[in-house]
């Protein structure tokens, strides 16, 4: 042997590496044995014309350009952040379901609720009833409107208010026209 390399052998270093190598010998013969094993699997499928169309046709159905791969990686660089958006979404909705268990909760918000629909449904009957009113009327007045009548009206505040909105609107039209 080379004298270069009896040194090398005598060195304690190189001895432990060359034992524990040897050691570990059984469990490397296993791995290489289980590498050949994908290997072989690999030579397979790659010889079996049927699996290898399978895949060409199903690669070809998506549209896997570079473009597709640059959205997967940013996607996948934007994961943590989405993460955390479900995460605050997942208590959101875990303190909702808790609210609507809790039936003090539920009957404080809809008491809230009552009380800021009231006045909106109470103007909503009014503006019911009062046309209602006027459809009646209408429906059972008999008798023809005279130029006398409309000249009448024309004085009634009322009436001046709502040809003043006619009017605006009017000339709001023709200028936008």
């Amino acid at each position: 042997m080379n004298t270069s390399v009896q040194n090398q052998l005598e060195q304690p270093e190189i001895q432990e590496a060359i034992v524990s190598f040897l050691k570990n010998l059984p469990a490397y013969e296993k791995q290489l044995q289980q590498i050949g094993k994908y290997v072989n699997f690999g030579k397979e499928i790659l010889a079996d014309k049927e699996v290898l169309q399978s895949y060409d046709q199903l690669f070809r159905t998506y549209d896997i350009n570079l473009k597709t791969l640059e959205a997967i990686l940013e996607l996948l660089e934007k994961l943590p952040r989405l993460n955390k958006m479900i995460e605050q979404l997942e208590n959101i909705l875990d303190f909702i379901q808790s609210i609507m268990h809790d039936e003090a909760t539920t009957q404080h918000i809809t008491d809230a609720l009552k009380e800021y629909i009231h006045p909106i449904v109470e103007k909503g009957k009014s503006s019911m009833s009062l046309l209602n009113e006027i459809q009646q009327r209408a429906e059972s007045a008999q008798e023809p409107i005279k130029l006398i009548t409309i000249y009448k009206w024309l004085k009634d505040p009322a009436v001046q208010k709502v040809l003043q909105y006619v009017q605006a609107t009017l000339s709001v039209l023709n200028k936008k026209s």
